[in-house]
């Protein structure tokens, strides 16, 4: 299906309708998504079906479920209701394998072993990763590892150090991953008693990596987490670590759980191990502000350790730490309230979750917040209100939302327009909405500062209504109206 879509996308005057871009199919942090409209004609249904490959019995069952996942084949596609109207589906992306020629496997045999292969070797085409594998598949808010043998792999003071045992009568071993651009040239291992051994400098994360033995491209032997690499293999996958939880006490337990809003508050998923103090479990957690309790036998209890809690919204108290930078909202005036709380994207939009510190002359409140686009509002004694000092905002009425951008990581711009009265940047990365990144005029150059995940966006601006690709960009890709969309990639 995919290589059908890439020569579809690649044909520039293939029209359907005057829609505007994405509102059919985009792709983003490396999932495909359809907007499905149930006032489509059965024409229309089956246009949409042939043009992208599309199951027209997936549709159908997509327009009419309630469910959020939908298995087709052995694919499992999220369901997500936008309106009365319009249903999203998406699924993770696949790649086919990458067209690499006879030559180019000889210039890589070179390069990884600097001479002749060992005598009996096959030269054939290795199982490298896939451009698209680099990049996560979908959002994730934490990790844990799991190999067969805990010794193969730690991670202390940004140094990781990878081990693989066995494979004694090896010339060469390396390990490749998306920490050194898939290099078959940075990380050669030592070979020890132990076995293969590297080191790498690495910060808290994810990561994906393979070994390549004697030029044999293979995921971890001892990792038995994994992900697809788009070649029908699979690529090892490992955390390095940024927090612990640990619960002290509590020796004569028998099962103790943590659980939180990082794992949507599962309670038999991330089960702690137990150490002579207490109970332990070692993770990475995403960047922003993460909720969680401890499930003590069943019980659940807040961390006893950790003083910041904070009412839940629902009766009860929740432990509360925050990871990363903080941002600090700040609402001046309203000295006459008697609560002011703040909710947004970022919590879920629970309304008695932040309350905010009041100061001489307004409110406060610091909060983690992870990188990205956000929205959000004050509730000043239950009346709810956009933040009067931003003017970024999103809807009209009692639907407008404030925009903060947390962290940007890129600027769009545009050099040209500059009698126009309102520029708007869209894409993939916000559902194209019409109605965001409102762009700033200053010294002739329209800009707007924005967070992009890793991996490929697709972007239009929108000028005094007109939408247009990026003139000053000369990578587009054809979209289902025969108008084009810009593309950008960013690197993880």
């Amino acid at each position: 299906m995919l290589i059908a879509l890439v020569m579809l996308l690649l044909v520039p005057h293939m029209v359907l309708s005057q829609s505007k871009p994405g509102n059919v199919c985009y792709i983003s942090d490396n999932r495909i998504h359809f907007q499905l409209d149930n006032r489509w004609s059965a024409q229309r249904k089956d246009e949409i079906s042939r043009l992208f490959s599309l199951d027209s019995a997936l549709m159908e069952k997509a327009l009419q479920t309630s469910e959020n996942e939908i298995l087709s084949g052995s694919t499992i596609w999220f369901v997500s209701r936008i309106n009365q109207h319009i249903v999203e589906i998406s699924k993770q992306l696949e790649a086919p394998s990458l067209d690499i020629g006879a030559h180019d496997v000889l210039l890589l045999d070179e390069e990884l072993l600097d001479g002749e292969p060992p005598r009996g070797a096959e030269i054939r085409k290795p199982r490298r990763p896939s451009l698209v594998s680099i990049f996560r598949m979908h959002p994730w808010h934490y990790g844990i590892n799991d190999f067969k043998d805990p010794s193969v792999f730690s991670f202390s003071n940004d140094t990781a150090t990878f081990l693989l045992k066995e494979y004694p009568n090896a010339r060469r071993v390396v390990l490749s991953g998306t920490f050194n651009n898939w290099s078959t040239r940075k990380q050669f291992m030592r070979k020890t008693s132990e076995g293969w051994i590297c080191r790498v400098h690495l910060k808290p994360g994810k990561y994906l990596y393979k070994y390549i033995v004697d030029g044999q491209w293979m995921p971890d032997p001892a990792n038995n987490l994994e992900e697809y690499d788009g070649q029908g293999g699979s690529n090892s996958a490992v955390y390095c670590f940024n927090h612990a939880f640990r619960l002290t006490g509590y020796p004569k337990a028998k099962r103790v759980y943590v659980s939180g809003s990082f794992n949507n508050w599962n309670r038999n998923q991330l089960k702690m191990r137990k150490t002579d103090g207490g109970w332990e479990l070692p993770m990475f957690l995403s960047p922003g502000t993460h909720a969680y309790k401890f499930i003590v036998d069943r019980k659940w209890i807040t961390d006893p350790d950790n003083p910041v809690m904070r009412d839940n919204g629902n009766g009860s108290f929740n432990s509360y730490l925050g990871i990363g930078d903080t941002m600090t909202f700040r609402l001046s005036g309203f000295q006459t309230a008697g609560k002011v709380y703040l909710a947004g994207s970022f919590n879920g939009w629970n309304p008695n979750e932040l309350l905010m510190d009041k100061t001489d002359n307004g409110w406060k409140l610091a909060y983690h917040l992870a990188p990205g686009i956000h929205e959000y509002k004050f509730i000043v004694d239950g009346q709810w209100m956009p933040d009067p000092a931003n003017p970024e905002s999103v809807g009209k009425g009692v639907s407008e939302n404030s925009v903060l951008t947390f962290k940007p990581n890129y600027t769009f711009t545009l050099a040209m327009f500059t009698d126009a009265k309102k520029v708007i940047v869209t894409g993939s990365f916000n559902g194209w909405r019409e109605d965001a990144c409102a762009m700033t005029l200053k010294d002739g150059v329209w800009t707007c500062p924005v967070f992009l995940s890793p991996g490929k966006h697709t972007y239009k601006f929108i000028v005094d209504g007109q939408w247009m690709v990026d003139p000053a960009n000369e990578v587009w890709e054809a979209n289902a109206q025969g108008t084009g969309n810009s593309v950008l990639w960013v690197e993880p």
